[in-house]
């Protein structure tokens, strides 16, 4: 395994991708600090040094309150990672502030705009001949149904604003009455131009693939594929079983489109394959820590630590992926496994090996246990 030669890391937001990335680099005896606005798995892990309770990037302080905390905690020349796509903008928006007192492994936000806002992203597929689902921008309430293929989804452009849109992360419209509801409630919340009306590709697990990697300005470092074998909820959830796998087609679209945006850090890129017509569509770009970011390091790319070594220009110069890996949250899992049965009469795909005990537990280590047993606990108290 690569020095990375960091003093520390701090990692702002998110879950269950930051718990992997506190344990990645806590087991390279790196120090570990965990900032956060909500209880999380992740501030119970034994290799998060401190938590500091954050009032996240929302917060008019925020850039005070982390330059405040890197001083009392002796913080600063460390490593920060965002985990959330507020915490990716509050970054790249503040990147020449925050490249002063931390090590970054990003981009300003004039680079990473184009990834994260959905209508640049898809004009940038166009240019590139990259397939995603066929988008409606701007439609006005009433164009006539007859030119919208049904169902759709609603979606917001960006996610900087909190509202019950960018929450759900989609709306779905059955309909043309569903659909014009549904457009004015969005209209109301992201203002015109604010979101993209999208059709809705069929299919669920077994159609949903995904790259992740790791970039240096332009240039793949690592990276590998993967099926995103199970949803849940099925049709606009998070995947709860991810199974390593070769995917020539989606290791392909997605190196072309990193590489022209000379891209820069990690990333997890989405597809899913249409059936009708056997083309992957582009669905979305994180260019963050993302859920199922502990993969990587049982199919043989620790993402956190060797980005850490991009960051530092320690990274060995042959990394490369082995497939047969999986990754996989319980009870999330076991919900999709129900969901599935009342949907279908069966357990849908991949349901033996989501059950499979070489499957990697997202939660539980046996070197750290108390974020599993605090897990339900924490979900319970947040939704209370």
């Amino acid at each position: 395994m690569t020095d990375p030669q960091i003093a520390g890391a701090i990692i702002l937001g998110g879950s269950y991708g930051s718990l992997a990335v506190a344990r990645s680099f806590g087991r390279q005896g790196i120090r570990v600090s965990y900032f956060s606005a909500v209880r999380s798995v992740a501030q119970y892990c034994r290799y998060v040094t401190h938590h500091v309770p954050w009032q996240g990037p929302g917060d008019l302080k925020a850039l005070d309150a982390l330059f405040a905390a890197a001083d009392r905690l002796g913080m600063n020349g460390w490593l920060l990672l965002p985990s959330g796509d507020a915490e990716v903008q509050f970054v790249a928006r503040n990147f020449d502030a925050l490249s002063e007192r931390f090590v970054l492994v990003t981009q300003d936000w004039a680079a990473l705009e184009p990834l994260n806002n959905k209508a640049q992203l898809y004009r940038l597929a166009d240019t590139l001949g990259i397939d995603y689902p066929r988008v409606h921008v701007d439609e006005v309430v009433d164009r006539p149904a007859s030119e919208i293929r049904f169902p759709v989804v609603i979606k917001p452009s960006s996610t900087e604003k909190s509202n019950p849109l960018t929450k759900a992360k989609a709306w779905k419209a059955e309909s043309a009455a569903e659909y014009v509801e549904k457009y004015a409630l969005a209209t109301q919340y992201m203002g015109k131009g604010g979101f993209v009306v999208q059709e809705l590709i069929p299919g669920d697990g077994e159609s949903q693939f995904s790259y992740a990697g790791l970039w240096n300005h332009g240039v793949e470092v690592c990276g590998l594929t993967a099926r995103r074998s199970r949803q849940f909820p099925a049709e606009f959830g998070t995947s709860p079983f991810v199974e390593t796998s070769e995917q020539p087609r989606v290791l392909a679209e997605a190196q072309a489109l990193l590489k022209a945006v000379h891209y820069h850090g990690l990333v997890e890129v989405e597809f899913k394959l249409d059936a009708r017509d056997d083309r992957l569509k582009l669905l979305d770009v994180n260019t963050r820590i993302w859920a199922w970011i502990g993969l990587g390091a049982a199919a043989g790319l620790d993402f956190p630590v060797l980005a850490a070594a991009v960051a530092t220009a320690t990274l060995p110069t042959d990394v490369k992926a082995s497939y047969g890996a999986s990754w996989v949250r319980a009870v999330p899992n076991a919900l999709s496994l129900l969901q599935s049965l009342q949907r279908t009469g069966n357990l849908g795909y991949a349901a033996g090996r989501s059950l499979s005990p070489f499957a990697g537990p997202a939660i539980f280590a046996f070197d750290d246990p108390v974020p599993a047993l605090l897990e339900l606990p924490i979900q319970v108290m947040r939704r209370l």
